[in-house]
Order: structure tokens, then sequence, then C-alpha cells
């Protein structure tokens, strides 16, 4: 029985159904990345991406993007990290337009950067890439307001 607020996933034809939290998971981040550039997401399209740990305060993305692809975050409520895995990336932080971005930063694999919240970014790929999102909230974001 999983210990996170989101319960298990439904599953589907492609994918078994998994608690989204529990007091401890591992992945083989290999055989998740074989299996995400066999579906149909990826063999038929720019990307493909799985959660492998999801609560009110986490998030735990792995994903693969095709040259050119972007994975972009509007708000930029979480602190956030980005490891790529392989290929190379560009990460932008933007200000008002994510097009004049305040600073940038290329990716390679094996590099991880940290994003504090707080502003837009974009991730975009230069050639196929792999990486490993992660991104917490702060508790007193997403726990309940108390009644005191």
């Amino acid at each position: 029985m999983s210990s996170g607020s989101y319960g298990d996933t439904s599953g589907s034809d492609s994918r078994e159904s998994r608690p989204m939290m529990d007091k401890l998971m591992v992945f083989s981040i290999a055989a998740e990345l074989q299996r995400l550039r066999t579906e149909s997401p990826w063999t038929d399209g720019d990307r493909n991406s799985r959660t492998l740990a999801k609560d009110v305060d986490f998030r735990l993305l792995l994903a693969t993007l095709r040259d050119g692809a972007t994975l972009d975050e509007q708000h930029g409520e979480a602190r956030t990290s980005v490891q790529l895995l392989d290929g190379r990336a560009v990460l932008r932080l933007g200000g008002g337009s994510l097009l004049a971005a305040d600073e940038e930063a290329e990716l390679s694999a094996g590099d991880v950067a940290t994003i504090d919240a707080g502003g837009p970014w974009e991730l975009e790929a230069r050639g196929e890439c792999a990486f490993l999102l992660t991104l917490a909230w702060p508790r007193e974001k997403t726990d309940p307001p108390s009644d005191t």
C-alpha cells in the first residue's frame, strides 16, 4: 500500500499500476529510459516522460526530448533540479519572456543544474537527450491551512 497523497497510478496498456509515493522506491534509470524510448509518444513524437514519484510537495520525472523540443515551466513555483543523463540541452531562465532569457546554461550528460523558485524557465534539447527533473515545493505552500 502506498503512503503518498496520490495513491497508485491507474496503469495502462503499456504501463503497470504502481504507487506514486512510498517509504522507499528504487528505479532502474536505464530500464525506465529504454521503456520510454519504445513507447509511441517517443516513436511518433518529440518527447516522452514518466512520473517516477509524486506527492503534494515533491515530484520526480524522467523525460526524453528530441532535437529542438522544449520543456517549459511558466510559473516556476517549485525549486527544481535538472540532471542531464545523456545528450545536450540548453537551460534558460526567463524574466518576462523566455525569448529574452536572463540567464542561460549549456548542459551535457552528467551535469546537474538547480533552479530557485519564482520564475519561468525552459529546457531545450540540442539533439536527443534524457534528464531527471526533480521539483520540490515548500511545505507552507502545500499544507492545508490550519484552523488556529
